[in-house]
């Protein structure tokens, strides 16, 4: 008898699950009145009314379907009618391995139709009811996540921590959901703590920045040039149960066996007087020190100045490249220091300053330091107010002057005569 009891509620048990599962893939759709050359969308099936043919007192109803496709076209599905002889209402169906969609008409006049809708095997997520028919049926999408990994810095050493910045973009054409992030952990680094991991759960197609998911820390316990293990975010359709991944890039990071010295080049600019006037020439000292007992390496010096200033001269490590004043060294050696003098032409009146750019290795890095020098005035030029009328003003006066003294030396002439 307790072994009966077992079975009976074993058997109601499995009923449930079974009644629950249909549930859950089932979708109806309820006295929905579709005019004829109108439709309605279910995730990526559309339903048409195509046409509805009067005869005497009945009505013909034609209903096709559809699969959308992402490149814009379609597949007619086949749909098989049946006609209950009494009351000669048309069953409609579709019959897929999984999917099956059924419109069961209930009224049908000259100008539309009202019918039941029933699908199963379909997770729906969109539905709609959409005029126009066919033609305006609109595709609703795949997600595809574009996955980046960066890191703040590639050459570390032993104990140094490296932040990991996980980004994304949705490049498919549906909405990516239900998205999860392994941010993978690399051998060879300890995982220190995670420092934003609020990423959103759905993103949308069409957006053409990133959006940060996840930013993590982790320490360098090893040794070695090290490709990191890429992330790899999960997330699905919006309109199908089917689940996606992407994998991220995998940067390359060097971890220095020992703890690396690297080579600090200090600049300074100061010009030789801060006030001049229009048309004089101001000097500039570059001031370049190594303050490491690490040589750099590929040293350039550059010189940003505005076009109001003209480089006019300067000392013999100056090479003219490109109109501007360089210079280049392959190398400067640990502790060294040298002082380069600028010389420039003040074209117009107004505040400027210069700027010092120099590039080099470190040892370990491509670096680039600039340094601004103090504003220099340039007032106006002694002869500057000349400037402030037409040339005409001074020539004609000159030349009725110099008509008067040609004609007095002219008539003394004639009374020595």
């Amino acid at each position: 008898m307790k072994t009966y009891h077992i079975v009976k509620c074993g058997l109601i048990l499995i009923f449930i699950l079974i009644l629950s599962t249909g549930t859950a893939s089932a979708f109806n759709i309820y006295d929905e009145e579709i005019y004829k050359g109108d439709g309605y969308q279910i995730n990526n099936y559309f339903i048409e009314v195509f046409n509805i043919i009067s005869h005497e007192d009945s009505r013909l109803l034609t209903i096709n379907m559809y699969q959308l496709k992402s490149d814009g076209t379609y597949e007619e599905l086949d749909v098989k009618r049946e006609t209950n002889v009494n009351n000669k209402l048309t069953k409609h169906k579709y019959q897929s391995d999984i999917v099956e969609i059924i419109v069961m008409e209930k009224n049908c006049t000259s100008t539309y139709a009202t019918v039941d809708i029933t699908t199963s095997g379909i997770k729906v997520v969109y539905n709609q009811p959409v005029k126009g028919g066919l033609s305006s049926a609109k595709f609703i999408g795949e997600p595809s996540l574009l996955l980046t990994k960066e890191v703040d810095k590639t050459n570390v050493e032993i104990g140094d921590t490296i932040r990991v910045t996980i980004k994304a973009k949705n490049v498919g054409s549906g909405p990516a959901k239900g998205i999860t992030i392994d941010h993978g952990i690399t051998p060879g680094f300890t995982f220190k703590s995670a420092i934003y991991t609020t990423y959103p759960e759905e993103l949308a197609a069409g957006n053409p920045d990133y959006t940060q998911m996840y930013i993590y820390e982790m320490e360098a316990a090893q040794s070695g040039t090290v490709t990191l293990t890429p992330a790899i975010a999960t997330y699905y359709c919006s309109t199908y149960d089917s689940e996606y991944s992407s994998n991220s890039n995998s940067p390359v990071v060097t971890v220095a066996q020992e703890a690396v010295e690297t080579s600090v080049l200090e600049l300074t600019v100061t010009p030789h007087k801060t006030e001049l006037q229009r048309g004089n020439k101001v000097t500039f000292t570059v001031s370049l020190r190594n303050i490491k007992d690490i040589p750099a390496t590929t040293v350039r010096l550059d010189m940003i100045y505005p076009y109001n200033l003209t480089y006019e001269s300067g000392c013999e490590d100056i090479k003219i490249i490109d109109n501007k004043p360089v210079i280049q060294k392959s190398i400067y050696e640990a502790r060294y220091e040298d002082e380069y003098d600028y010389t420039f032409l003040a074209n117009e009146v107004g505040i400027y300053n210069i700027t010092a750019k120099v590039s080099y290795n470190d040892g370990a890095n491509n670096i680039i330091n600039e340094t601004t020098s103090d504003m220099i005035y340039v007032t106006e030029g002694k002869y500057d107010f000349l400037k402030e009328y037409p040339l005409y003003v001074y020539i004609i006066p000159i030349i009725i002057i110099a008509a008067i003294a040609g004609w007095i030396f002219w008539r003394r002439n004639q009374f020595k005569m």
